[in-house]
């Protein structure tokens, strides 16, 4: 991921497009004595832009709090196996917390069972897991799909067939999501849900299934579950120069598009699905650490936005600098204080003991 700090202050002060739920559990974590804390973080999924700009928003924020003396990053392609691997092996190292972006809802428990079972703080990021004494920080996943949903569902006049394409089946992101836009295409019985596909969160492979399904009158819309820039650039062959709608997130290549061709009658729907939920997980972790009471769902919840709604702030959420699969919301009120420019240099406190460059 390449993350330049060119452009930023204008971002850092646009209005923020989520905002926050909290479900409290009404749960007092025990204070911890410690000065300075020890944090794990395990992901599933290296070399995932999306995933890499998480991870560095936990080192940012760590680095910023005074309180976190050292951030250990297990990143990785594996399988629940080898991530209960990495989840036993931040045990052994001592951490205080662990943050962990899990592949799967159910099967890394018994290694995050023996976590809280040692006395450490286990943070849920992005997916939802079922293990129970955990903290979950996540966008809405549920709501992510509804929204778009809805927002769709206006584009197509409440009429017409979607292309349905999803991320990874057993992810609970995934789970959710689908959750949330059946409950809005329910309510609308001319709208059909005429093909269904997994891009397993693929850029290559959602522009691959984009150029094999679409053809000009087959769609009136399209619901991605974030690959969705590589459907755009199909639709300018596949549909000869025609546009219909879609639903994606706050990718970099996705929102200057949304700007670029709206003027070509393309209706793109943002909905937001922030990265840097990795710092807003860290603040959460350092409050259990500090014994405040902290509730077991942190949800962001994201609005869908349009160009024809949405222009300045749309037009803000775009850098010129960064790659195409940059998540460009870049402040999370209340979670992350971190500027654009420490979010790019990625240091986390063992790297850089200034925190406040």
């Amino acid at each position: 991921m390449k993350l330049s700090n060119k452009r930023f202050t204008a971002i850092f002060a646009a209005v923020s497009v989520v905002g926050l739920i909290v479900t409290m559990a009404g749960v007092v974590t025990p204070a911890n004595a410690a000065a300075t804390y020890k944090i794990g973080v395990s992901n599933n999924w290296a070399g995932n832009a999306w995933r890499e700009e998480m991870v560095c928003a936990i080192k940012a924020e760590a680095t910023l709090s005074g309180k976190v003396a050292k951030v250990t990053v297990l990143s990785r392609n594996t399988d629940s196996a080898g991530q209960s691997a990495d989840v036993r092996s931040l045990i052994t190292q001592g951490v205080n917390a662990i943050i962990i972006n899990s592949g799967d809802t159910s099967a890394n428990n018994p290694a995050i069972a023996e976590a809280i079972a040692a006395g450490i703080k286990v943070i849920a990021v992005d997916n939802s897991i079922s293990a129970p004494n955990t903290t979950l920080v996540s966008n809405d996943q549920v709501a992510y799909g509804a929204a778009g949903a809805e927002a769709l569902a206006k584009a197509m006049n409440y009429k017409g067939n979607i292309l349905y394409m999803r991320g990874i089946s057993g992810a609970g992101a995934d789970t959710d999501r689908n959750t949330g836009f059946r409950s809005v295409i329910a309510k609308y019985p001319n709208l059909h849900v005429t093909k269904e596909v997994f891009t397993g969160w693929d850029w290559t492979k959602g522009g691959q299934l984009a150029n094999q399904l679409l053809a000009p009158g087959k769609f009136q819309g399209v619901w991605t579950s974030g690959i969705d820039y590589p459907v755009v650039q199909a639709m300018q062959t596949r549909l000869k120069g025609k546009y219909i709608p879609v639903v994606g997130a706050d990718n970099n290549k996705f929102v200057g598009m949304t700007a670029s061709l709206a003027s070509k009658g393309f209706v793109g729907i943002i909905v937001p699905n922030p990265a840097i939920v990795g710092g807003a997980a860290l603040k959460v972790a350092i409050d259990l650490l500090d014994g405040k009471t902290v509730g077991a769902k942190n949800l962001l919840h994201p609005v869908a936005l349009t160009y024809a709604h949405d222009k300045a702030l749309i037009d803000s959420l775009y850098f010129a600098a960064q790659d195409a699969n940059f998540s460009s919301t870049v402040a999370l009120k209340g979670f992350t204080t971190f500027t654009p420019a420490q979010l790019f240099r990625c240091r986390a406190p063992q790297d850089d003991p200034e925190t406040t460059s």
